[in-house]
């Protein structure tokens, strides 16, 4: 009864062996892939500093190419003032009051009536001539619905 008891106790003990090496290999497998993340995390981590090192120093010269383009076109237009200042004169003839206020008065009128291009436009300006719905429907060729929703939304 002995010898089958230690033959049992063999068989278990080299199951047991067998299966904590299986484990082991398991446990070594994880602690390899868990070293490759690492490699991985700092790698991504690197090349993001890289590429935030890299974008600063552009946005540095970024900034110091328009400090440089500010400063010429400051001095440039203040040279143009000081030509316009010197080369400025008083003109020698004058037109009368009444002639200038008119002749505003003609381009106001002229200016004042805009010519409507967009359907919504020659909705409105037909709205405005006091046309009915269905009028401005007919003569645009578009439905009663879409020009009272122009009419509803005019900004």
């Amino acid at each position: 009864m002995t010898p089958i008891i230690l033959v049992i106790l063999f068989l278990l003990q080299l199951v047991s062996f067998y299966l904590i090496t299986l484990l082991y290999a398991k446990l070594n497998k994880y602690k390899d892939m868990e070293k490759k993340q690492e490699l991985v995390l700092k790698e991504i981590d690197d090349s993001f500093g890289a590429y935030i090192a890299e974008m600063k120093d552009e946005n540095n010269r970024l900034i110091q190419e328009l400090n440089k383009s500010e400063k010429t076109f400051i001095a440039s237009t203040q040279e143009e003032i000081k030509e316009e200042t010197r080369s400025f004169e008083i003109p020698k003839s004058f037109v009368s009051k009444q002639l200038a206020a008119s002749s505003y008065l003609k381009t106001v009128a002229t200016t004042e009536k805009k010519i409507p291009v967009t359907i919504k436009e020659k909705v409105l300006f037909y709205s405005e001539e006091g046309k009915d719905i269905d009028e401005i429907a007919k003569l645009l060729q578009i439905g009663k619905t879409e020009v009272e929703l122009f009419l509803k939304f005019k900004d």
